[in-house]
């Protein structure tokens, strides 16, 4: 059998193809697709073990610098108008290789004359799965299991981090809306804010919401934007009285239907919420 050499498939998959033939120079060496790893553990009665760089969605840039800090680097792939269809590969700048040796394959997505001179239909487009077997085999470097499972569990580490900095990013602007010293304030959540339900710290309570914008569209990978009215129930302990100063026109929404809303919170928090003006303000003000 007939080996060939490629210097450098890096972040590939362990199973090679031969995706585009070109009659009149070497054979190009790109990584086979999943549709095809049946076929391979089928044929050759082993497993294909995957080895590739993980991906990002290229709409998650802040944890993209993240992964930049720890060293790493990230290729924007995908020409899609919405960041959330395109990505980011995660790679580590000279990466630790092994030896590798396998099969070369032609998996579909050849051209008219390059099908022609294989003896295959030229109605066969990229989607046909057929598959030609060379004769030959892949001899080579590939980057190792063990670098891209650390790359992933880097990933999991900068996205923690991520989520830290943008609760802190968070807290900053509550402090700033806040029309009380910090105890409560209005803040724009979904959409394109920046900031998503699920990064609002775990100690801010909601006392209420109101859809701002229609802005949901799966294809953007977007929400909804509403203005939350939130309370900071780290500022609420040993008080047996809690002065809040919100907007007028959220009041309705914070004392909800016959005070319903304030008396649930003010039982669950075991102090009694009030919209009045507080001793401390009145002093202040006198």
């Amino acid at each position: 059998m007939e080996s060939k050499t490629v210097t450098e498939v890096a972040g590939k998959l362990y199973w090679i193809q031969l995706q585009c033939l070109n009659t009149d120079g070497p054979w190009q060496v790109l990584p086979v697709g999943k549709p095809v790893l049946g076929y391979l553990k089928e044929k050759f009665q082993v497993e294909p073990a995957i080895v590739a760089w993980p991906l990002i969605t290229a709409d998650k840039g802040g944890l993209a610098s993240v992964l930049q800090e720890y060293g790493y680097e990230v290729e924007h792939q995908g020409n899609s108008a919405f960041e959330c269809h395109n990505h980011y590969v995660v790679r580590k700048p000279n990466p630790e290789t092994v030896e590798f040796r396998a099969p070369l394959l032609i998996v579909g997505a050849l051209r008219g004359r390059q099908k022609e001179a294989l003896g295959l239909e030229k109605k066969l487009y990229f989607h046909d799965r057929f598959i030609v077997e060379t004769g030959e085999e892949y001899t080579g470097q590939i980057v190792s299991e063990k670098e891209t499972q650390e790359a992933k569990e880097t990933i999991e580490v900068a996205h923690s981090e991520w989520k830290r900095r943008l609760q802190e990013c968070f807290k900053d602007l509550f402090f700033q809306k806040s029309l009380d010293f910090g105890i409560s304030a209005v803040m724009d959540v979904g959409g394109e804010t920046g900031f998503e339900m699920e990064d609002i710290p775990s100690h801010f309570l909601e006392l209420g919401r109101r859809l701002l914008y229609y802005s949901r569209d799966s294809r953007q990978n977007l929400s909804s934007t509403y203005q939350l009215v939130l309370l900071n129930t780290s500022r609420t302990q040993d008080h047996s009285i809690v002065y809040i100063k919100v907007p007028e026109k959220f009041r309705g929404l914070v004392i909800g239907k016959d005070g319903v809303n304030i008396k649930a919170i003010s039982e669950k928090l075991q102090c009694t919420i009030s919209l009045k003006e507080s001793p401390r303000a009145k002093k202040n003000s006198a």
